[in-house]
């Protein structure tokens, strides 16, 4: 099921309705949830709730023998089995072949014969997403994080949550299980509205941003790059970084909408990344929920585990970074390259420090070159994340030094979702915040002829059902 499209939206309102009608009997509404949760799952593919159910019921029962142990050492291996357990289902729908083909590579170096059999699987649906969320319940419990355990009613909504189940955000045990352990609480008209521009703001970011930067400027060039001038291919490069931020917080947005208009609250997940300073301030801006997952959950327990220096535990974590993503060398070159220049920045800050040196503090022009800089650095490394591998990463980057003239057909259509995506982006934070509250203020009878009206936009605009671009990650 589409979430930008019209049967979402049928079901979201039926969803919506059902959960007002069961205003006060909690236990009836989160079973309502849970079951239209797994209900939208299913229309994805009718097998792909069958995984989920399988993570939920591994990271539940090692939840349970965390509570009910007699001593850490019995939790521990509680909490490792369920995380590997988990990782290995992940690793088996995503990364299979991609190990498998460097097994086989090796062994055929070697003089044997193909020791993993190429098999075509199909990959679930925000299966990173939904693999990170479980095992975050058990280590929750294990670090103290979470005090509560969870009934198997709650923590099956907890990971089933439709609103963020496909592309996030990512959202810890510890975050989100405590809603549901509590009293539900009336929704407001004020939250109902509040969602519902939310959910608008998310429309207008995937369809009218993200969609029309896709279909008529990223997807020709980075298809057939030869065929346009050098200038028209930087500008598809700059445009597919900004195609991948307005879907994924365009999703993010609907998702948090949905939510807001059911009663509960998710984290925010981009704090303006294009305004970033440097790429490790870029990764605090990006994909929060992930990025903080990874601190939290990975370099956290790995700075604490062993004494390697800080470069090494971090080139680490970005190569996890890369190969969550995709399982292909460009995404570990891609983690590669982020976790060496967050390496570089921490060094040289850190040096400063040491020699009692004040951190530079960019204003004015400076400030503005820089972040020029970092965006421009960010674009050029996302190639290798857009490209399938890298021949065609390769083809792309000879493209960029190609001629400088040639063909350059930016369309009325890109051309005004390139303004608008900018425009959007780098105009002061305080004028959407006005906007938004402004919108959320309106009477009902307005906002829902404005709402109407942006459904007849979006539809009139779309280019189809193009899906979300962290659908496969």
């Amino acid at each position: 099921m589409d979430i930008s499209g019209f049967g979402y939206f049928v079901f979201f309102l039926s969803v919506l309705g059902l959960h007002a009608l069961l205003a006060g009997r909690d236990r009836l509404q989160k079973a309502m949830l849970t079951l239209a949760s797994y209900y939208f799952y299913a229309t994805v593919d009718w097998r792909f709730p069958i995984l989920l159910l399988t993570l939920t019921l591994i990271n539940w029962g090692a939840g349970e023998a965390v509570g009910q142990a007699q001593d850490r050492r019995t939790a521990r291996q509680a909490v490792a089995l369920a995380v590997l357990a988990s990782i290995a289902i992940l690793a088996y729908f995503k990364y299979l072949n991609f190990f498998g083909g460097m097994l086989n590579a090796l062994s055929d170096w070697l003089g044997g014969g193909a020791l993993v059999p190429v098999m075509k699987l199909l990959l679930p649906v925000g299966i990173s997403f939904m693999t990170f969320q479980a095992i975050s319940y058990p280590v929750d419990l294990y670090a103290g994080r979470l005090t509560q355990r969870a009934g198997l009613a709650d923590f099956m909504l907890f990971m089933a949550f439709f609103p963020r189940l496909l592309a996030g955000p990512i959202v810890p045990a510890s975050q989100f299980l405590p809603q549901l352990q509590q009293a539900a609480q009336p929704v407001s008209d004020e939250q109902r509205f509040a969602g519902a521009a939310l959910i608008m703001r998310g429309l207008v970011k995937k369809v009218l941003l993200a969609d029309l930067l896709g279909a008529h400027l990223v997807d020709p060039v980075f298809a057939r790059p030869a065929d346009f001038s050098a200038p028209f291919v930087w500008l598809a490069m700059f445009g597919y970084s900004l195609q991948a931020y307005y879907d994924l917080s365009g999703y993010t947005d609907m998702a948090l909408g949905a939510a807001r208009m059911l009663g509960y609250r998710l984290p925010s997940n981009f704090n303006r990344p294009y305004m970033a300073t440097g790429i490790a301030n870029f990764w605090q801006r990006w994909h929060i929920t992930m990025s903080s997952f990874f601190r939290n959950y990975l370099y956290n327990p790995l700075s604490t585990a062993w004494r390697a220096p800080v470069f090494i535990n971090l080139l680490i974590v970005f190569v996890a970074i890369g190969l969550w993503h995709g399982a292909g060398w460009n995404f570990v070159v891609y983690g590669l390259i982020h976790g060496s220049m967050v390496a570089l920045e921490h060094w040289r800050s850190t040096s400063r420090q040491k020699r009692d040196l004040p951190l530079p503090v960019c204003r004015g022009g400076r400030l503005a070159f820089q972040i020029a800089l970092v965006f421009t650095v960010v674009a050029l490394t996302r190639v290798l994340f857009r490209s399938s591998d890298f021949a065609a990463a390769g083809s792309f980057f000879a493209a960029m030094a190609g001629p400088l003239t040639g063909a350059f057909p930016l369309s009325v259509q890109a051309g005004l979702a390139l303004l608008a995506a900018l425009g959007l982006h780098f105009s002061p934070i305080r004028w959407r915040d006005a906007f938004m509250a402004w919108v959320a203020r309106q009477p009902a009878w307005l906002f829902g002829a404005q709402f109407a009206g942006l459904v007849y936009v979006v539809s009139a605009f779309s280019q189809g059902a193009s899906g979300f671009i962290y659908y496969q990650f």
